[in-house]
């Protein structure tokens, strides 16, 4: 029986994932409470906060996230040696970080790139009908170091590209992204030659609305493919597998983590009835990107399902964790 992507699941992932409960029919997400919530009205981020990026580094913890306020657009930054204590962490507007043409700058993802001894800043601009561009640093507890933008490559078709993602092996990095929110591409390039000498496209997955996110599994010689889905507004996320990078990508389920799946932890106040562009948290920092399938946490933009006719731009969006346990 074939899914909506027209792929067949392979059974012995789907095996291995419900040994863990992930495919369980009462599999579940305990919802914490929001760790960051938009700031006070004037600030760069006085709408939402969305689409993290984090990792843990010396003590710390590192997120990255697009902002929304005052009108426009741009990145943010926040730190503190617990998650709870992001919410009352300082928070930082990466104002170099932005495009030519106007100052947006969205969909951050945070890594270490090991070859280099270099932290990478991926991110997308609306220049060229949304750009993927890089920025990088050699501290990334300092928010004004970061390096003015770079595009990463050369648009070389009018299609909408969004929501970059970079994920290496030992030899080669990948870039994936969503192409007019329907198919996955990726692009190749050699741990060398990065972050230039990008190949040619090629379509490896369909069926998605934005936001793929791709890890190595602890432990085991596969990835996997994290994909946001949006049901009439609604978000939620599928999951999909490869033993490769490059594929062949397998769809496992299109209910990896949906509102239906979502329970507010006890004396908790419910905030989000969507899981939305979501980070998880790494078992390390660096490009591999790798992370712990048995017990995922991600960090998730989450809102309740309460905003009528208001538009995309104008809702509001928190970050806060969700786990699921073995």
């Amino acid at each position: 029986m074939q899914g909506r992507h027209g792929l067949k699941p392979i059974l012995p992932l789907v095996a291995s994932l419900m040994v863990v409960g992930m495919l369980r029919a009462d599999a579940q997400w305990q919802v914490g409470a929001p760790i960051l919530r938009p700031g006070s009205a004037g600030t760069f981020d006085e709408t939402a906060v969305k689409d993290p990026s984090v990792v843990f580094f010396e003590g710390r913890w590192h997120v990255f996230y697009t902002a929304r306020g005052q009108g426009e657009y741009t990145t943010g930054y926040v730190s503190a040696p617990t998650l709870e204590g992001l919410r009352e962490a300082p928070r930082h507007e990466l104002k170099q970080v932005r495009g030519r043409t106007s100052r947006y700058a969205c969909a951050p993802q945070v890594f270490f790139f090991a070859p280099q001894g270099l932290w990478y800043l991926i991110y997308q601009t609306r220049d060229a009908n949304y750009q993927p561009v890089y920025s990088t640093t050699k501290t990334i507890d300092r928010p004004e170091s970061w390096s003015t933008p770079q595009a990463l490559l050369a648009k070389d078709e009018d299609a909408k590209w969004i929501d970059f993602w970079v994920t290496c092996d030992e030899t080669t990095a990948y870039l994936f992204y969503t192409r007019n929110h329907r198919d996955v591409y990726v692009r190749t390039t050699s741990l060398r030659g990065f972050p230039y000498g990008w190949r040619k496209g090629k379509a490896i997955f369909s069926g998605v609305h934005e936001a793929v996110h791709v890890y190595k599994v602890k432990g085991r010689g596969e990835y996997h493919m994290i994909y946001e889905l949006n049901e009439a507004g609604v978000r939620s996320f599928g999951l999909a597998q490869a033993r490769q990078l490059g594929g062949p990508w397998e769809k496992v389920t299109d209910a990896y983590a949906t509102p239906a799946q979502l329970v507010t932890q006890a004396g908790g106040t419910p905030w989000t009835e969507m899981v939305s562009h979501g980070e998880m948290l790494r078992s390390g920092y660096d490009q591999r990107l790798e992370y712990d399938a048995k017990s995922p946490r991600m960090l998730i933009q989450g809102r309740l399902n309460n905003a009528g006719a208001t538009p995309y731009p104008n809702l509001t969006w928190s970050l806060g964790l969700i786990a699921c346990e073995d």
